[in-house]
């Protein structure tokens, strides 16, 4: 039986596999006993050590070299270095003790050893032997305006590109306090290559800048947003008339409007799409202060914020062609006088014995025009309660047919006394 198991063992070396499986662990264990034994170092290189750098002082922090790794050659037995790994060497800067400024300075690394795989030496230095870092104090979220510098290089002729809207007015950018505090304009910037008839919008990228217009380098610092929403309304290009604004026309004044002009006549403005403006009014002009001395009145444009101004008109020239027109004086008396609206306990009577105005109209109108042909009215509606006293009350004057095209010049006023109602008391009759 015993002779059969030798056999057995013998024959195993005639199995390819297991002469090969046998060869590969005799080898593995001589290699072991020879790398436990002999006195020979290796040299092995241990990469992609993370970089740790000390902290500084002066509320200084670094802005780079965190991420860096660096790698560092170790010789010593074979079985050793061979399970060193980067966990076990610490890799940082031989000194920071100089840095007491931001600005970007280079520090020499050095290695030590960490954990407990203490048995090797370092063959070399560090790899690289010295990193570049920028040092800084930390700028938290300076608040910087954008300017919009949106180009649109054509606008169909019709249309009229309005002024950019951007989704955003201000940035918020936080880094190294010396890069942050360099910029002195932020721009949303981006250019319109196509020609455009319709509101457009966009996504603008910011750009940073110093006082000499310089790009700033980004690299240490970081914004809240890096575009902005820009969008350019398009609006129509409308010539509309400017049409004055004339008030306080008494009701029975058939005025004839052709005889007032405006200069310019016209305005360019450019609208929104869909609004139907058909002209654009001036401020008012008091009727009643229009006479032959005073027919020309500058006067300001009543123009919607929504509107821009295309050629910047904000005011026009009223003239009033006053050469067929003619002035009077009238003299008016108690026949004139007609008092309306007097309160029901009231006696008004007009104190004034005459009253001296001013009229225009017509030269036909004028030359025949009398006292007798207008009624001077004083209306008490507000007054009506008032029982006695003295009030001042404005004159309105009613021409009479033909002359229903003149009109009061400026305004009058008259003294109108007033009295209590008194009521006869009824006498009843007695049987005799």
């Amino acid at each position: 039986m015993k002779k059969i198991k030798n056999k057995l063992s013998f024959k195993l070396f005639y199995n390819d596999k297991f002469v090969m499986f046998f060869s590969v662990l005799v080898a593995f264990i001589a290699w072991i006993y020879v790398a436990s034994n002999t006195q020979e170092s290796s040299i092995f290189t241990v990469t992609d050590i993370p970089i740790s750098l000390p902290e500084l002082t002066e509320d200084l922090r670094y802005f780079n070299g965190q991420d860096m790794k660096a790698e560092v050659k170790i010789s010593g037995n074979a079985l050793v270095v061979a399970n060193v790994t980067k966990d076990d060497i610490y890799i940082t800067a031989s000194d920071v003790s100089f840095i007491h400024a931001p600005g970007a300075y280079t520090i020499d690394l050095v290695s030590k050893k960490t954990g407990v795989k203490t048995d090797y030496s370092f063959e070399s230095s560090v790899s690289p032997s010295s990193v570049n870092v920028f040092v800084d104090r930390y700028e938290e979220g300076k608040v910087i305006p954008i300017t919009d510098k949106i180009t649109v290089k054509s606008v169909d002729p019709s249309c009229y590109a309005s002024q950019t809207v951007l989704s955003r007015q201000t940035v918020r950018v936080s880094g190294a306090e010396s890069i942050v505090n360099s910029i002195a304009e932020v721009d949303a910037e981006y250019t319109f290559q196509s020609t455009l008839s319709e509101t457009t919008a966009v996504k603008a990228p910011l750009k940073f800048y110093d006082a000499n217009g310089e790009v700033v380098n980004s690299k240490y610092i970081t914004a809240d947003i890096t575009e902005v929403d820009a969008s350019v309304p398009i609006l129509n290009v409308k010539h509309l008339p400017i049409v004055p604004k004339i008030v306080n026309i008494p009701d029975n004044v058939d005025f004839d409007e052709s005889i007032v002009s405006v200069e310019p006549s016209t305005i360019e403005l450019a609208v929104s799409k869909n609004d139907n403006v058909t002209s654009i009014s001036t401020a008012p002009i008091d009727f009643s202060q229009v006479s032959m001395e005073n027919n020309t009145f500058t006067v300001s444009l009543e123009i919607s914020s929504a509107y821009r101004n295309i050629n910047s008109v904000e005011k026009a020239e009223v003239k009033f062609d006053m050469s067929q027109m003619a002035e009077k004086e009238l003299s008016l008396s108690s026949t004139n006088f007609v008092i309306k609206n007097q309160g029901p306990n009231q006696n008004a009577a007009v104190a004034n014995k005459t009253l001296t105005v001013k009229v225009l109209g017509p030269k036909s109108r004028m030359n025949i025009l009398t006292a007798a042909s207008v009624t001077a009215i004083i209306d008490m509606d507000d007054k009506s309660t008032i029982t006695e006293g003295y009030v001042e009350r404005p004159v309105t004057l009613v021409f009479k047919e033909p002359f229903t095209g003149c009109w009061l010049e400026g305004t009058y006023t008259v003294s109108v006394r007033i009295t209590p109602k008194t009521t006869t008391p009824t006498v009843s009759s007695q049987p005799s």
